[in-house]
């Protein structure tokens, strides 16, 4: 009875024996951890739940163009009708603040005409008119030497030289039509008027959308928006303001 008790808790052993290293590693060795094991270094101290979650990481910027990784941004569209208008500090000038409102684009209407007006202006459509042209043309100028600059530096590359050149091309174009679209406002000659401003917007639609057909980003984005949207609030107002 002795051997056949012996014989039997051999053969119990050794089936534990075989089970035991029949298991898989992560089972032998992941044995839970002791009551008495080292705890855990402070610098590795729980999160708190009071703690506030990181924000998102998102780089996006309403002024800046949405740009994708080839280098590829949008061309700047007409620049968003301002939602709201707010009249110069002070009320300085009322008069133009009731003839930009009525354009699509008041704020921008405020900010390029008002540094130009004084006391002694009448501030009525057709002087407003007049001063705009005079600032588009300057502005305008401003574009065409920019342009001419940047592509000729020597880090342009073939296909933006391209685009620049027919920007060049077309800014180059605007100024002597300012100055015939002022000779239709002496000669009150409404069809010249309408037609050169209309050819003044054309010009710069042009250079915008050259960059879009070449899938390049302007360098000169900000510059062709302010004078995308001054040229239409140029032709709101020759169109629907000023009677001859």
């Amino acid at each position: 009875m002795g051997i056949k008790r012996s014989i039997l808790l051999i053969s119990i052993f050794s089936l534990a024996a075989i089970s035991a290293c029949a298991r898989p590693p992560s089972d032998i060795t992941d044995t839970p951890e002791s009551p008495d094991s080292t705890p855990e270094s402070p610098d590795s101290t729980p999160e708190s739940p009071d703690s506030t979650p990181e924000a998102p990481d998102d780089d996006y910027s309403p002024n800046a163009p949405d740009e994708a990784a080839d280098g590829y941004a949008p061309p700047p569209e007409a620049p968003t009708p301002s939602a709201t208008f707010t009249i110069l500090p002070g009320g300085s000038y009322p008069e133009l603040d009731q003839i930009c409102g009525a354009t699509d684009y008041p704020i921008e209407c405020v900010r390029f005409i008002s540094p130009y007006l004084n006391d002694g202006i009448k501030i009525d459509p057709l002087n407003v008119l007049k001063v705009g042209i005079h600032v588009a043309t300057n502005m305008t100028i401003e574009a065409l030497n920019l342009a001419r600059k940047i592509r000729d530096g020597p880090r342009t590359s073939p296909n933006a030289q391209s685009c620049l050149s027919v920007c060049a091309e077309n800014y180059d174009l605007i100024p002597d039509g300012n100055e015939l679209a002022l000779r239709a406002i002496e000669e009150r000659n409404w069809s010249d008027l309408r037609n050169q401003l209309s050819g003044d917007l054309t010009s710069v639609n042009t250079c915008i959308d050259v960059y879009h057909e070449g899938n390049l980003a302007s360098p000169m984005r900000d510059m062709d928006s302010d004078l995308l949207a001054l040229y239409r609030v140029l032709l709101h107002i020759a169109v629907d303001m000023v009677k001859f």
